[in-house]
């Protein structure tokens, strides 16, 4: 699947949308590229995650918004004074996903929607590939879900 259609369906969906920061939306991503690599044996999208040092983090989420005429980037401000800017889909774009693909994109939205900042940052990262990596290295999501699923014990 395309970023592209993965970043339109969340900014469909997601019920509160002037919480799709950046950073919000970028580690939506990684969490849908998880649970697809958990489930699927792949992901998602074709991202290459590193985690740095703001967790699961690259630019192709940002990079997207920028360059793609159906998004656009929003200029907003926390509730403690902060410019932020979110990621809006701004034009009639319609995703083209496999049903399989919206309930992942479902799911991490039911999970995510309603989880404030600390909340959310706390699941990205008690997720296994990153309280099992070390830092600034490539995310072989698909090796570690094989590995998550022996160690959980998961019928593989």
């Amino acid at each position: 699947m395309k970023l592209k259609d993965a970043v339109a369906y969340i900014c469909q969906k997601y019920p509160n949308r002037d919480e799709l920061s950046k950073a919000r939306l970028t580690k939506m991503i990684y969490l849908a590229d998880w649970k697809s690599a958990i489930l699927n044996g792949r992901q998602l999208t074709d991202i290459q995650w590193v985690f740095n040092h703001f967790g699961p983090y690259v630019d192709d989420v940002v990079s997207l918004a920028k360059i793609d005429e159906d998004f656009d980037l929003v200029a907003k401000f926390t509730v403690y004074g902060n410019q932020k800017y979110v990621v809006a889909l701004k034009g009639q774009y319609q995703p083209s996903l496999a049903q399989n693909e919206k309930q992942i994109i479902d799911s991490i939205i039911e999970t995510t929607s309603s989880l404030y900042w600390n909340d959310f940052i706390r699941l990205v990262y008690s997720t296994f590939p990153i309280r099992t990596q070390p830092r600034y290295i490539p995310l072989d999501l698909p090796k570690l879900a094989k590995n998550y699923k022996t160690i959980e014990g998961w019928a593989c």
